[in-house]
């Protein structure tokens, strides 16, 4: 009886050699700003326990993610996570990580009171940015960009010296025509960035982020006109599968905005640690978002992504086409954007800042 083929690992479907990075030309620092660097334990940690207790409870994960992170020159790394998390990351890994607070309510009914408080908790360990996810199946907890609830925090926080909120708005255009078929419920992809826009108007004098490429990679003149009308608007390159899938059919296009707009983006990764997770699955992400943006290299993505539809006897996973960024606007999109903002921003922050950026 003979015994069937594994199937590929999730990370490496094509069986590429990660080893190989001769195509990376770029050899200086890089700040990851969208991260969840976490302490995991066995099971989702978004069902179990509280992160960092429970049994099984580890930082052997963000250990092995940050030495990953190493190898591809990323100095520091911006990480969303649980309030309980940072002491427990912050001393194990000092100023290898900076933490971003994500602002929320569990049900559209809780008071907002829980949100304030989670808002406070996160101020008191220091947090540098301040996170609001608003993805439209976020609609039925009331995670709105622009809800009430939010836009007081938004104020508490810069009272209290966060400068920086970084937003998720929207998602794939392929989520539209499935998971947001029903638009009576989530609203059109263009409806997702009447309340971002509200708040662009509202608060002017903070630096906002737009995750995912502002989440519409697909329409680059789109994010243009938003940059264009919003200059403390910046967006991250985060979301490896999305962004590669729909970056590549593109690519001279979004080039030339990243390239008329040098100063607007920054690096970013989206990894998440969990429990049991392959050194490879940190590897292909890195390798992935840096193949894009600063090689010439074409080829199918590495990773499997449940997202694209294959043609006839395509391969089952989409075209990576790299971007080749010229060297002085790598150095801005994946360092010196980031510096500067956080360096300045940081000024007004209460609590003692991590120490310079190299």
């Amino acid at each position: 009886m003979s015994i069937p083929t594994p199937p590929p690992p999730e990370h490496n479907v094509t069986g590429i050699d990660l080893a190989d990075r001769s195509h990376l030309r770029y050899t200086g620092p890089l700040i990851d700003i969208h991260a969840h660097v976490m302490v995991t334990r066995p099971g989702d940690p978004k069902t179990g326990p509280p992160a960092g207790k429970g049994p099984g409870a580890s930082s052997e994960q963000a250990e092995t993610m940050l030495t990953v992170a190493e190898e591809f020159h990323i100095a520091r790394t911006y990480s969303m996570c649980l309030p309980d998390d940072i002491p427990v990351l912050r001393q194990r890994f000092g100023d290898r990580l900076g933490f971003n607070g994500s602002i929320a309510k569990k049900k559209a009914n809780d008071p907002d009171d829980e949100a304030y408080r989670l808002l406070e908790r996160f101020l008191e360990l220091g947090i540098e940015i301040v996170k609001l996810w608003s993805a439209p199946r976020g609609r039925e907890r009331g995670l709105t960009v622009d809800a009430p609830w939010r836009k007081e925090a938004v104020r508490r926080a810069r009272a209290a010296g966060v400068r920086i909120v970084m937003v998720h708005v929207a998602d794939p255009d392929v989520w539209f025509r499935t998971v947001y078929a029903d638009t009576a419920k989530y609203g059109t992809k263009p409806q997702q960035y009447e309340p971002l826009e509200q708040m662009l108007q509202e608060f002017p004098d903070l630096r906002w982020i737009g995750a995912h490429m502002g989440g519409d990679i697909e329409h680059p003149d789109h994010l243009e006109e938003l940059l264009q009308r919003y200059p403390h608007l910046y967006l991250d390159t985060s979301a490896t599968k999305w962004i590669v899938r729909e970056t590549s059919p593109r690519a001279a296009a979004v080039r030339s905005l990243i390239c008329r707009y040098p100063g607007r983006f920054l690096f970013g990764s989206d990894l998440v640690t969990r429990h049991g997770l392959p050194r490879d699955h940190y590897v292909s992400r890195y390798w992935c978002q840096r193949t894009l943006w600063e090689s010439a290299w074409e080829g199918r993505s590495p990773i499997a992504d449940p997202d694209y539809t294959p043609g006839e006897n395509e391969a089952t996973t989409p075209i990576l086409r790299g971007l080749h960024l010229p060297d002085e606007v790598l150095r801005q999109v994946y360092y010196e954007n980031a510096r500067r903002l956080l360096e300045t921003s940081l000024a007004g922050v209460k609590t003692p800042p991590p120490n310079p950026l190299p």
